[in-house]
This record gives structure tokens, sequence and C-alpha cells, in this order.
């Protein structure tokens, strides 16, 4: 039920990736929900559940990414399960690290994509990502607190469990 949940949500923060949030770029770059989603939920969750969430989110974007369908979801598999491995060794509460964090993996996924073409013989525009970063950086910001209170419950559960 839970992957359901997660394919639905990512269905609809793509949709919004590719409709609404163009609205909003500056110098044609645009933050994207689905990857900070993505990398917020990697930060919280296991390995198992990064990576399930990476793949989801990666297939979803290479949707709309025309030139090298997979090229997201390899890209998007890596960083979330990166971002599951820093996760498992920070406080969760804080968001200053998932902030910075998100920046960081956010020009590391268009480098990533930039290297990739580079070798197929593409271009791809590099100048945005470090807006885009900021950008991304800014929504985790925001979205960070919900995706931590959407599994508070399963946290709370685990700290008092005896073995």
């Amino acid at each position: 039920m839970e992957k359901l949940i997660i394919i639905l949500v990512s269905i609809g923060l793509v949709i919004l990736d590719n409709s609404l949030v163009p609205f909003f770029s500056i110098k044609g770059a645009y933050p994207s929900l689905l990857f900070t989603f993505a990398i917020a939920f990697s930060l919280i969750n296991k390995k198992e559940k990064a990576v399930f969430i990476g793949v989801v989110s990666g297939v979803l974007q290479d949707i709309f990414f025309f030139n090298g369908f997979g090229v997201n979801s390899l890209v998007n598999l890596l960083l979330c399960l990166l971002a599951s491995i820093i996760g498992a060794g920070i406080i969760k509460n804080k968001r200053l690290i998932p902030v910075i964090l998100t920046f960081f993996i956010t020009i590391i996924k268009y480098t990533a994509i930039f290297a990739i073409f580079h070798l197929l013989n593409m271009e791809v525009d590099l100048s945005k990502s470090i807006i885009m970063g900021i950008y991304n950086a800014v929504v985790m910001f925001f979205v960070y607190r919900l995706v931590i209170k959407i599994y508070d419950d399963e946290y709370t559960k685990q700290r008092w469990r005896f073995k």
C-alpha cells in the first residue's frame, strides 16, 4: 500500500513539475518538486525505499526527458541511495543538512547528466544547475518538515521498541 501511495504522490508531483512549476522559473531554471521529495524521502528511509523512490522518480522524469530515456532513472537511483546512506547518520529533525545536501545533490545530478550526455555527443546546458540547486534547497526547506511529519509515527514506534 505504501508503494502505491508513493507512486501516486510521485505522479502528482511530476504533473506539477511539468505544468505549474515552470511559471516560477528564474533565467530558465526551476525546481523539481519530485526530485526534492525523492531526496527527502530517501534521507528519512532505508536503502530499499530509497532505491524504490529513486527508480520511480527517475522513470517519471524520463517520460518528459526526450533525449535520453533511462538517464534520470540511473542518476536518481544512485543519488537517492547516497541520500539514504547519508540520512542514516544524521539527526532527522534538523533541516540544515538536508537543505545543504539537496543543493549539492542537485548539482551532482546535473553534472552526471551532463557527463553522460557528453559521452553520447549530446549537449546539455549545465549553467542552470546552480540556480536549480538553490531552488531545490529552498523547496527542501519547506518540504522536509512535511515528509518528517508523515513518517513521525514510524520513528516513534521504532524508538520505543524493545528487543
